[in-house]
C-alpha cells in the first residue's frame, strides 16, 4: 500500500514493548497510478480502512488532528512464546500507524521518535535557549511574542534531522542508525550538546516548567537523567565549564538567536515577524496609554465620552505615527495630557446635546401618540 514504512528507532535497554509504531509515506497508488481515479489523493478513512482490512485489525481509532491510527491486532493463537498453560483469554497487540504526507515528514517524525525519551531530554536542554523541537521543525521563539502567545511566537529554522544535529553541536555519523546499547551510552551523547552544561538548576527539575514535571512522573529515563546521570557528572567536575561566560538566560537567547540568524538565514523572517505583531498590538498599547494620561477623578460620564472622542481623534491622525506604522508614545502622551480639558468639554456638550434632543424627540413622539389614541 505504501512505498515507505518504518518504525523509529527504538530506547535502550527496552524491559517491554506497550504499542508497535509504524510510519507510512508515498501511497503506492498515487506513484505509480494504474487509471486517472488511482492519481487522486485518498482521505484519511478511506486510508484508514484500507489499512485495518490489510492488517486484520478488529478494532480501530482515527485520529485526523495526527493523521494517524491506532490498531487492535488479534495475538497469533499459534505463538510458542506464550507456553503450554497460557490463558485462553484473546490478546491483541496494539500498532499506531501514522500516515506522512511528505517523505520530508517521515524523515523528520523518525528523527524525532528516535532512541525512546532522548528528545525529551534534548527539548528541556535547548527550551532555556529559545529553541523548541516539535512535530514540525526545530523552531527559534520571539521572546517578546512568547509572553502572550507561544505558537505565534516561532520562527522556523528547519526540518532537516542533519542540520539540527550540526546546531547543537552533536555528532552524527554512528549514533543514528541503531539503538544504543545502554542508557549510560544514550545519555553521554545527549550530554555532547553544545547547550548541555551541569549545574545545580539543571539538575533540580523543580525548577522547570510543567512539561519537565509531568516528564519526572511518566518517564523512568528522565528520572534517571535528573537523579543519576546529572549528579554522577557534578561529582566529577565534567561540562561545569561550559555556558560559565553567559550570565543570564537572556543573553543566551540572544547569543543563540544571532548563531540561528547565521546559521538558517532566518533574520529577516524573525524581525518581520516581530513588527508585524507590534502592528497589531499599537492600537490596544495606545488606548492604555490615552486612559492612563487622562485622570481618573473626573465625572463618568464626562470621562468616557472624552475617551471616545480623544482615542479617535489620535487612532485616525496619521500624524502621531511614523514611516513604519508605529506610534510616537511621547508625543501622543503629551497631546492628550496638554488637550484633555479643551477636548473633554466639547466631546461633554456634544454628548448633552445629543442626550437631551433624544429625549425631546422622546417626547414629542409620546406625546403625539397619547394625542391620537382612539376614544
Amino acid at each position: 500500500m505504501f512505498l515507505c514504512v518504518a518504525a523509529p528507532i527504538e530506547g535502550p535497554e527496552k524491559k517491554d514493548y506497550g504499542d508497535l509504531d509504524i510510519l507510512v509515506a508515498m501511497e503506492t497508488r498515487l506513484v505509480f497510478p494504474t487509471s486517472p481515479q488511482h492519481g487522486v489523493p485518498r482521505g484519511l478513512e478511506e486510508l484508514a480502512a484500507d489499512i485495518k482490512t490489510a492488517l486484520n485489525a478488529e478494532r480501530s481509532i482515527v485520529n485526523p488532528y495526527t493523521n494517524s491510527m491506532h490498531l487492535a491486532i488479534p495475538w497469533p493463537k499459534d505463538d510458542s512464546q506464550l507456553g503450554e498453560d497460557r490463558d485462553t483469554t484473546q490478546r491483541y497487540i496494539q500498532v499506531d500507524i501514522c500516515i506522512c504526507k511528505s517523505m520530508d515528514q517521515m524523515f523528520w517524525a523518525l528523527f524525532k521518535s528516535a532512541h525512546g525519551d532522548a528528545w525529551t531530554l534534548l527539548g528541556s536542554m535547548i527550551r532555556p535557549c529559545g529553541l523548541t523541537a516539535d512535530d514540525e521543525g526545530l523552531w527559534l521563539r520571539i521572546p517578546e511574542i512568547e509572553k502572550l502567545d507561544r505558537k505565534k511566537s516561532r520562527v522556523l529554522l528547519t526540518t532537516d534531522p542533519v542540520e539540527v544535529l550540526h546546531f547543537l553541536g552533536m555528532q552524527v555519523e554512528g549514533y543514528w542508525s541503531e539503538p544504543f546499547p545502554t542508557v549510560d551510552a544514550m545519555f553521554n551523547y545527549i550530554a555532547t550538546c553544545r547547550f548541555f552544561t551541569v549545574n545545580e538548576s539543571s539538575s533540580d527539575p523543580s525548577q522547570d516548567n510543567s512539561s519537565t514535571k509531568r516528564n519526572m512522573k511518566t518517564r523512568p529515563i528522565f528520572r534517571k537523567w535528573f537523579y543519576d546521570f546529572l549528579p554522577r557528572l557534578r561529582a566529577d567536575g565534567r561540562f561545569e565549564q561550559q555556558h560559565q561566560s553567559v550570565s543570564d538566560t537572556s543573553e543566551l537567547r540572544v547569543r543563540v538567536r544571532d548563531e540561528a540568524f547565521r546559521t538558517f538565514n532566518v533574520e529577516p523572517i524573525y524581525w518581520a515577524q516581530l513588527k508585524d505583531w507590534r502592528l497589531k498590538k499599537e492600537p490596544e498599547a495606545v488606548k492604555n496609554l490615552i486612559k492612563l494620561a487622562i485622570p481618573d477623578n473626573l465625572d463618568p460620564q464626562f470621562r468616557g465620552s472624552l475617551l471616545s472622542v480623544i482615542k479617535k481623534i489620535v487612532m485616525d491622525d496619521e500624524g502621531f505615527r511614523d514611516d513604519e506604522g508605529f506610534y510616537n508614545k511621547d508625543m501622543t502622551r503629551a497631546f492628550v495630557e496638554e488637550n484633555w480639558e479643551d477636548i473633554g468639554k466639547l466631546a461633554f456638550k456634544k454628548y448633552s446635546d445629543a442626550y437631551y434632543a433624544g429625549l425631546q424627540s422622546k417626547k414629542l413622539k409620546n406625546a403625539h401618540g397619547s394625542a391620537i389614541q382612539p376614544q
